[in-house]
């Protein structure tokens, strides 16, 4: 057998299964996904990470052949991306309902560049967005997310995955779930300004000679800022449970795909 850097061959696949693994959970992963982090060093986490999980992951013995390495190796790449992708399903909620309330108040029309995803997004979704990035970083849930890395080999060991039909449905009600932290953070805005519109509606009835659309913007802009100000403290109580969560789905995704 051919030795590599001193290993035996089968010990270098497991080597190069793991780096996989980790380096594309990493890049789908929210915050570590984002182009401020460069490349080689995500490269570079992914390498230290997969080093330490390689001493305790069972040696696996492929069939020799490219073919079933190749296999191998997508089935990781897979993995990794959509255990992202569910992990990060909580922040395109919290994003979402940022933008649901730019919606209500009139902020829709202006957009920035998100520095992680270089699209175009409205104003408040970023903000929530960059609120919901610190209390995730400052409450050491990103240490769920490498806990998980790491449960990942228990849950489906190396070397392939398997579809199975339960991990669909635990997709959807993971959208679901996503919706619902919508609704969560976006309700207390977005209920004060649907009164808001009832209220001049009713002025508009009452005083018709009165120009709504001129009056109601600037009170929608006052009521929306002011009760988004007020819920805004709600977000380091609810953020911590919805990023303990992401362990929750991640095990349900991850027991989809064993074999």
């Amino acid at each position: 057998m051919v030795d590599i850097f001193g290993l035996s061959g089968a010990q270098f696949e497991t080597f190069l299964l793991v780096f996989f693994r980790v380096t594309s959970m990493l890049y789908a992963f929210p915050v570590f996904s984002a182009p401020q982090i460069p490349t080689l060093v995500r490269l570079g986490l992914g390498a230290i990470l997969s080093f330490i999980l390689w001493r305790i992951v069972p040696v696996v013995h492929l069939a020799p052949g490219i073919y079933e390495l190749g296999l191998a190796v997508v089935s990781q790449v897979v993995l990794g991306i959509l255990i992202g992708y569910v992990a990060s399903l909580v922040f395109t909620g919290i994003q979402f309902a940022g933008e649901l309330i730019d919606l209500m108040i009139g902020f829709a029309v202006a957009n920035v560049i998100n520095p992680q995803t270089q699209q175009s997004i409205t104003v408040i979704g970023e903000f929530q967005l960059a609120i919901a990035t610190l209390i995730f970083l400052v409450t050491d849930s990103h240490f769920f997310l490498i806990e998980g890395i790491a449960g990942s080999f228990t849950l489906v060991p190396l070397p392939y995955i398997s579809l199975n039909p339960s991990l669909a449905g635990n997709v959807a009600l993971f959208f679901s779930q996503a919706f619902l932290v919508v609704f969560r953070i976006a309700a207390p805005v977005v209920v004060a300004l649907f009164l808001t519109n009832i209220v001049l509606a009713f002025m508009a009835r009452v005083a018709p000679q009165m120009n709504v659309f001129v009056v109601g913007l600037p009170i929608q802009v006052g009521v929306g800022l002011i009760m988004m100000a007020i819920s805004l403290p709600l977000m380091a109580t609810v953020g911590p449970e919805l990023f303990q969560s992401v362990a929750h789905e991640m095990d349900a995704v991850m027991r989809g795909l064993r074999v």
